[in-house]
């Protein structure tokens, strides 16, 4: 009753609603009018409510008689759908001891994008529970900055209006290259003597796009250079400072020895660590420490490089419209390689190939030590066979091109022709002339052709069949490999809990209903309310911490302090405690191998486990006797007639 009227001052248009639609009576609306224009007394009727709703689910857990939890809907709680979304509900281990923990989910985690949910789901490390886990919490800090920063985006309204329309502006940019691109496949050509159409044996000198044409594609260019730029101003505002970030606090700049580090200490003080970070975001920061922060995070920027690839498309597109040639619009070719980052196949088609890159690079470095080898050896032996006459040209038509018109007068040169020929053909005697086969000796010559039939057959052996083999060989592995471990994720995530690594097959044998797993990983171990639990404690002031909220604190979590006053540091815009996580990840706190479904059931999981065992035996005990009743038959068989 109480939750139902705070709703008349937080939400009076719901309860006009509910009487409209006749599911509640006029008696039943509370007597006192509604506070109007004051969103502040709204939100604190709104925070009670939401205090109320778990206080009450809290109770019903312990209700044997189960009247709390029939109540537990949307025609006794008018606002249950609302309430039930803004609660967060998680198991966590106390010693032990499971116990449930109930929070208000942040409003901060509303901000939480779609990517980097996926982008943690297939990145996450799922060699056990135990990596799995602290690879989860060592992402809660980056997380969280990121939610932060897109709140932040959210109060300035052209910020704001960028954030909303950044997938839109991304798909524009794509299909706007896609069509510029058509119209230069279709209406680019060579002009000859006034004319779109040119013979063979007609010099191609001149191109350029066809009349009536090239207005429109410049008007599209135009257009894409304006969303190339808003791209990779966006970038650095939405993506860019947020890994920056991430990339200054993970950094170990005192025991680092690149030249970047070496920059990097130039410009913050030789006693950088993670607290000099926070000192930034505390009402104790100065203007002289958050600028050099900011030098610093473009700095790290730079070594982004997907930064680099928009970078490249920006100034691909300034070029179509600056550089002074006809030719000029051929530049934005570049911008169908956006491909790779709409399509998650094809990065993984990349990925193959960038995957093993150190092994791909070090079997390629030995196939172009063995190329040269050859060029060496056909420089030495071989020299005048390498030599190719002038192509053949009737009519005006080539009608064999000339591969390589140079003699073999050095050894770059007999390289290059091992190199091209030997690759692209697969075959190096498709670059030398023929020896004819000789019956009798004549002295120098009398072995020749044999030594160029060794020649060329190692040739085909070592660097076509073996060499060329091994590297198609590694990306085609790496793609195998990264499509089982796809398939391996898919099978992870939709067949064990997140949290506690229970297989899906224990909870939909105990649990109610056909829904067991499903409920227990969005009721119970939503492993995105762990997240958000973690942003609750860094939001919440330490003095207000539970008995749970204070026990997961202090395995996750410390307070911040000035290293000159050892005095807690507040957030200057919250004044809430600023905290940051452990050095060292305890994952105690988590209900590894257990869940209060299952124990409710008075059945521990690996009882169900020892249950599956347990059948598995006798089921092979049976086929067993079967077996030996059926060699016992036999030999009796085969022991008759003797």
């Amino acid at each position: 009753q109480n939750m139902n009227d705070l709703l008349i001052v937080y939400n009076p248009n719901m309860v006009y609603d509910l009487e409209e639609k006749g599911k509640i009576e006029t008696w039943q609306i509370p007597g006192a009018p509604p506070v109007e224009d004051d969103s502040k007394a709204a939100e604190e009727a709104e925070q009670v409510a939401e205090q109320f709703y778990i206080t009450y689910i809290t109770l019903s857990q312990f209700d044997q008689t189960g009247k709390l939890k029939s109540k537990l809907s949307a025609d006794h709680i008018w606002d249950y759908v609302n309430l039930k979304s803004k609660i967060g509900v998680i198991e966590i281990s106390r010693k032990g001891v499971l116990e449930r923990a109930y929070f208000t989910i942040p409003k901060t985690c509303s901000f939480l994008t779609n990517a980097s949910k996926s982008d943690l789901l297939l990145s996450v490390n799922r060699a056990n529970l135990q990596t799995q886990l602290t690879d989860f919490s060592e992402r809660f800090d980056s997380l969280y900055s990121e939610m932060k920063h897109q709140q932040k985006l959210t109060r300035n309204r052209v910020l704001n209006f960028f954030r909303i329309t950044s997938e839109w502006r991304e798909k524009s940019f794509f299909l706007n290259a896609v069509i510029i691109n058509l119209l230069l496949l279709l209406f680019y050509n060579y002009e000859c003597e006034g004319s779109f159409t040119c013979a063979d044996n007609q010099s191609l000198t001149y191109f350029r796009i066809r009349p009536g044409w090239d207005q429109l594609v410049t008007v599209l260019a135009y257009i894409q250079c304006l969303l190339a730029f808003t791209r990779q101003w966006w970038y650095v505002i939405e993506r860019g400072i947020p890994r920056a970030r991430d990339k200054m606090m993970e950094s170990d700049l005192k025991t680092s020895r690149s030249l970047f580090s070496s920059v990097v200490k130039m410009i913050l003080p030789d006693h950088f660590d993670s607290v000099f970070f926070y000192l930034t975001l505390s009402n104790k920061a100065s203007r002289n420490r958050i600028n050099r922060v900011i030098l610093v995070q473009f700095a790290y920027i730079l070594t982004d490089l997907r930064f680099w690839v928009i970078t490249l498309m920006t100034t691909t597109n300034l070029l179509a419209l600056a550089y002074p040639h006809s030719g000029n619009k051929l530049f934005l070719v570049v911008h169908l390689l956006e491909i790779f980052n709409r399509s998650r196949v094809l990065q993984n088609v990349m990925k193959s190939v960038t995957f093993r890159a150190n092994t791909l690079l070090q079997t390629a470095g030995l196939a172009l030590i063995f190329i040269y080898f050859f060029g060496v050896s056909g420089f030495y032996l071989f020299p005048e066979l390498f030599q190719f006459a002038e192509a053949d040209i009737i009519g005006g038509r080539k009608l064999e091109p000339n591969n390589n018109g140079a003699s073999c007068t050095s050894v770059w040169k007999c390289t290059l022709v091992v190199l091209d020929m030997g690759l692209r053909k697969g075959d190096l005697g498709e670059a030398m002339d023929d020896i004819p086969w000789k019956v009798e000796s004549d002295g120098s010559d009398k072995y020749r052709i044999l030594y160029r039939m060794l020649y060329t057959l190692l040739f085909f052996i070592i660097v076509t069949t073996i060499l060329m083999n091994i590297i198609f060989g590694i990306i085609i592995d790496t793609f195998a490999e990264l499509r089982a471990r796809k398939d391996e994720i898919d099978r992870d995530v939709s067949g064990k809990c997140f949290i506690c690594g229970i297989d899906r097959f224990v909870f939909d044998q105990h649990g109610e209903g056909a829904r067991g797993f499903e409920e227990h990983i969005e009721e119970e171990h939503n492993m995105w309310k762990y997240l958000y639990f973690q942003v609750y404690l860094r939001e919440k002031q330490y003095d207000e911490y539970s008995g749970g909220e204070s026990y997961v604190f202090s395995r996750t979590l410390e307070l911040v302090r000035d290293p000159a006053t050892h005095l807690k540091l507040l957030d200057k815009e919250t004044g809430v405690e600023l905290k940051r996580p452990r050095e060292q990840v305890d994952l105690q706190w988590f209900p590894q191998k257990a869940a209060m479904r299952l124990r409710s059931k008075k059945k521990e999981v690996k009882d169900v486990v020892q249950d599956k065992i347990k059948t598995i035996h006798e089921e092979n005990r049976s086929q067993a006797k079967k077996l030996d009743k059926s060699v016992d038959d036999a030999l009796f068989l085969l022991s008759s007639p003797i």
